[in-house]
């Protein structure tokens, strides 16, 4: 008794300076607690590492490619003699920063075109969406069926018998984006499953994902990068493609013009070919003006069609697959080295605590 008596009254701090000898003594006298969490700390541990369920991460690294200034040459020097601007028609930007393609994955337009695509599961003969997958594998937690079938009791009958109805009214569509809450709890899912890094050294795009199933993840790897690829495509060429569409309309217009001018202007001249007369060489001239005006148009828009085919293809960017996506064959999660490493040091750190806490508890009383 009077060596716990000792022990609890060693002052650690004498004239504001620490005595480390009574510090190790306190914790050398208290390391049957420290003994106890840790033990306690690395059995909660193990508990959590064989229980947490597996996970593997599949990953793929690509480097985006940089728009080449200039890449026309002599057909854009060409193109500017003839007063077409062939760098206005391709924009003139230098590329999309690398740091914008996390914000592409993160955006609800991406994450919405993700939760509907459809991946092959080894437990289903056929393809299932990632919709589908989420809410097959959400479990009703033991309090939320409790309160289901107490206090929300009627109203669990009335979803119950008006559910199916329910089913087949769909939301009006108000002209924006409108979201169910399943959709939401899946996109969660997307946003915490699918990770994108940048390195900002090398450039260089690394997306992974990490599931349950080695075979998914590689799927939602290599169906994420596709899209990726497909919206920054969209995005680099928009102003080219649309200058091609409306070359397209114009073309298409001027060429049934040129044809029809064409077609009177022959069939003009064949017939009055042996006649002649003032008023058949006035028509003749105005079918030719017509047939020449007509045919430089539709010769001009024919050039301006193919230029803006080859400023399309210019602005498309192409991505260079460094490291495809592989099925992960070794799990990479729960980490039971690191659990048991982070409970030995949290039952350390909680008995020290117990230890320093009691001693302060005991002045506490002494002052008291």
């Amino acid at each position: 008794m009077n060596t716990e008596k000792t022990n609890d009254n060693l002052q650690i701090i004498k004239d504001d300076e620490i005595d480390l000898i009574a510090l190790i003594k306190t914790i050398w006298n208290g390391r049957k607690i420290i003994y106890y969490s840790v033990g306690i700390a690395i059995f909660i541990g193990l508990i959590i590492a064989f229980t947490s369920p597996a996970k593997y991460q599949a990953s793929c690294t690509l480097i985006p490619s940089e728009e080449k200034k200039g890449s026309m040459g002599n057909l854009g020097a060409l193109a500017g003699m003839a007063g077409i601007n062939l760098g206005a028609m391709m924009g003139s930007t230098s590329g999309i920063p690398a740091e914008i393609y996390p914000h592409v994955v993160n955006s609800y337009p991406f994450k919405k075109e993700m939760v509907h695509q459809k991946f092959h599961l080894s437990e289903h003969t056929e393809p299932i969406s990632l919709y589908q997958y989420v809410l097959s594998d959400t479990i009703e937690s033991f309090g939320s069926k409790v309160i289901k079938y107490t206090i929300r009791l009627p109203w669990t009958i009335k979803d119950a018998v008006s559910g199916s109805d329910e089913d087949h009214i769909e939301a009006p569509d108000y002209g924006v984006l409108s979201l169910s809450e399943d959709e939401l709890r899946t996109m969660a899912f997307i946003e915490e499953v699918i990770v994108i890094g940048v390195d900002k050294k090398t450039g260089l795009i690394h997306v992974s994902a990490e599931i349950g199933e080695p075979v998914l993840a590689a799927q939602v790897v290599k169906k994420a990068v596709e899209l990726l690829q497909d919206y920054i495509i969209k995005y680099k060429t928009k102003q080219a493609r649309e200058h091609l569409e409306f070359v397209k309309v114009q073309f298409t217009e001027k060429k049934n013009a040129y044809e029809l001018a064409q077609s009177d202007f022959y069939n003009y001249k064949d017939k009055h070919r042996n006649v002649v007369s003032e008023r058949v060489n006035v028509e003749f001239q105005r079918l030719s003006d017509e047939y020449d005006i007509a045919s430089t148009v539709f010769k001009g828009l024919s050039q301006q069609l193919e230029q803006a085919k080859i400023a399309v293809n210019e602005q498309t960017p192409a991505f260079t697959i460094l490291e495809p996506v592989k099925v992960p064959i070794d799990k990479s999660a729960p980490k039971r080295k690191v659990i048991f490493i982070v409970s030995v040091l949290l039952g350390g750190c909680i008995g020290l605590g117990l230890i320093f806490g009691r001693l302060f508890l005991i002045n506490v009383k002494k002052n008291f």
